[in-house]
């Protein structure tokens, strides 16, 4: 992996130490010409020129099948969306519940996958039960197993949770689940593009990601994996011209084939596009390079950070156990505090509730600060945030 091209393809790394992957990481700038390529031409050749629109739409599907091809699933398995937030609602609103029907959720996961089955609960009657991670931020394959009944229909948590950093056993829990008869939805927005992530190895029925974390894609890019056997069986939610049909003779209506037909409406194609370039970006480097840099430099960060005074690390204390996310607290000091000090030498963390309240709560604390790493980063940077720190509570 050549460290110095790749950061001279991503110049602001020449001038900011950034680790805040986990929310929004730095597009590379083949990424951004490819949007910024798009959107010249929409006005310089005409957005609806027929040989333009062609093309487009070509170059969207030819994504669609480099995205497939990344995470091992067929092109028709691939719906794009803005984030993993909409793929997930796509999901919760597709599926046809019925009351006392029963959704098993980890309790490490944010919001964008807790608020639409808890949604769920008031609208259809359903039952959302939430399952426990341990001490340390992992979840047992044996706790989805032993709270499922009949009455459950899927199981879903995130393959790297964004407030601890943990890496789930993905395949052991969708395993339990296949095994039960139950489905099962991953949401994989951190870990795609920082790890080998198959739908074929995990066995999944779903799988939610956004492209703009650790694949490094821009904003406004997101997709969705439907198993094929499902497809047809999951009602989309959204619909109109691109997705569907309606025959005025008949009153019939009908979606096109494959999980397009959980899209609709003109697609965001700057994103897609821009989609397209991050995930060849990723496959030129390497997935299996970039998840070793990274843990490399996710065990560097955790030693250096713990010669700080007052050091608490949030999420498994193996370094094994964890990928890029780094949460922490040092006692008496307001995360805050560290964000804007850092701020102002140039180095961007992030702080707050991450919206992840149950596992927070389980630490005791209400809010943590987080480095996320990503492969751009190095060993250097880790020390001068460190070093930062430190002089700050002198």
């Amino acid at each position: 992996m050549n460290i110095e091209a790749i950061r001279a393809a991503t110049p602001l790394t020449a001038t900011t130490v950034y680790m805040d992957t986990a929310a929004a990481s730095l597009p590379p700038d083949s990424v951004l010409e490819e949007a910024r390529r798009y959107l010249l031409d929409t006005g310089h050749v005409g957005i609806y020129l027929p040989s333009f629109r062609k093309e487009t739409y070509a170059r969207v599907d030819a994504v669609r099948g480099e995205l497939a091809a990344f995470i091992e699933a067929g092109p028709h398995e691939i719906a794009f969306t803005k984030n993993a937030t909409e793929a997930i609602s796509l999901v919760a609103h597709g599926i046809r519940w019925q009351p006392g029907d029963e959704i098993l959720v980890a309790d490490t996961e944010m919001l964008s996958n807790l608020l639409p089955w808890r949604r769920l609960e008031h609208t259809h009657g359903v039952v959302v039960k939430m399952i426990a991670a341990d001490a340390a931020g992992m979840l047992a394959p044996e706790s989805f197993a032993d709270a499922i009944t009949p009455r459950t229909r899927l199981v879903t948590f995130s393959h790297v949770p964004n407030s601890t950093g943990a890496v789930q056993p993905a395949a052991s829990i969708c395993k339990v689940a296949r095994e039960h008869g139950v489905m099962s939805l991953v949401n994989a927005s951190q870990s795609v593009g920082m790890l080998p992530v198959s739908v074929a190895q995990l066995d999944c029925d779903f799988l939610a990601a956004c492209g703009r974390k650790a694949l490094r894609a821009t904003e406004g890019s997101g997709f969705l994996y439907v198993r094929e056997a499902l497809i047809d069986k999951l009602e989309p939610v959204l619909a109109g011209w691109w997705n569907g049909a309606y025959d005025r003779t008949t009153g019939a209506l009908s979606f096109v084939a494959g999980a397009r037909r959980f899209e609709a409406g003109c697609p965001v194609v700057p994103a897609i596009l821009a989609l397209g370039a991050a995930v060849r970006y990723a496959r030129e480097i390497g997935i299996d390079a970039i998840a070793e840099r990274v843990r490399d430099l996710t065990a560097y960060a955790v030693d250096r950070f713990s010669t700080l005074p007052g050091f608490e690390l949030y999420g498994p204390t193996d370094v094994a156990q964890r990928i890029g996310i780094v949460p922490f607290n040092l006692r008496g000091v307001d995360p805050a505090t560290l964000v804007s000090a850092l701020e102002a030498q140039h180095c961007i963390i992030e702080a707050g509730g991450f919206m992840a309240d149950t596992i927070l709560a389980r630490y005791g604390v209400s809010t943590m600060a987080r480095v996320s790493l990503h492969y751009f980063n190095t060993h250097d940077e880790i020390d001068r945030v460190v070093q930062i720190i430190r002089t700050t509570l002198a």
